[in-house]
């Protein structure tokens, strides 16, 4: 099970009242599929949620420019708002699961893999671990920007009573706008990232699996060239393949 690990996006995603399914993002790691399967799942939803981000971005900075100079904001346009900034924060939380998913899928594939490099697996854990922390930080970054104290997000409470103070006024408003947007570029950064990796992972595990699948080819063909040697009394040919001049490059 993935485990989110920052309350306070945890928090955000509650207070404006958008309750995202977890099944989204449950898929990545589920039970039912098969390791390459997880990864396929890892990259398909990693880049879906670049993409996600971005629209996102554009929508809250147009608001954020349509509003700007607005005194007072029509009740009606409260709701068109906040949704996108909702869904910013809510996609905050699902990034960071998918750094965790992506964590896991090293872990397992090393559980796999016992021959292979621990240090290359242990290297992409870590980097899905800063990037995951890197999105962390500038989530904290972007409420402090909006003079809001993160230690105020602990609780449901406590968050809808900053964020509902913060609307009432054009000055706090924008400020809260702003951070949406803050908050969303910093997802699109965190994603791309986590795209990259994802998907370096995912050949890495590709090229492995291909160079075990011809490690085995080679061994069983030199275990027949060999029984044949020594039941018939005959040479290795010239087109045998030699175990020597097999190399698993890199790993």
């Amino acid at each position: 099970m993935v485990v989110v690990k920052n309350s306070k996006a945890a928090v955000l995603l509650v207070l404006v009242g958008v309750i995202l399914p977890a099944a989204a993002i449950a898929r990545t790691m589920t039970g039912g599929a098969t390791f390459p399967e997880q990864i396929v799942q890892e990259v398909t939803a990693v880049q879906s949620k670049v993409t996600e981000a971005q629209q996102l971005v554009q929508q809250v900075q147009q608001y954020e420019n349509m509003v700007q100079n607005t005194v007072t904001l029509p009740q009606s346009m409260y709701a068109q708002i906040t949704a996108p900034i909702a869904q910013l924060y809510g996609l905050a939380q699902q990034a960071q699961q998918l750094g965790y998913s992506g964590q896991n899928i090293a872990g397992q594939f090393q559980n796999m893999n016992s021959t292979f490099n621990p240090q290359i697996t242990a290297q992409y854990s870590q980097q899905y671990g800063t990037i995951t922390s890197g999105l962390n930080n500038a989530i904290n970054n972007a409420l402090q920007t909006a003079n809001l104290n993160p230690s105020n997000f602990t609780t449901q409470q406590q968050a809808m009573q900053q964020v509902s103070s913060a609307m009432q006024n054009p000055t706090s408003r924008n400020a809260i706008m702003q951070a949406g947007v803050t908050v969303g570029q910093a997802e699109v950064s965190d994603l791309t990232q986590l795209e990259q990796t994802a998907v370096a992972e995912q050949n890495m595990n590709a090229a492995w699996k291909k160079a075990q699948l011809a490690k085995q080819n080679a061994d069983m063909q030199a275990s027949q060239n060999a029984q044949n040697n020594a039941l018939y009394g005959g040479p290795l040919t010239s087109n045998s393949p030699s175990l020597a001049s097999y190399s698993l490059s890199g790993y």
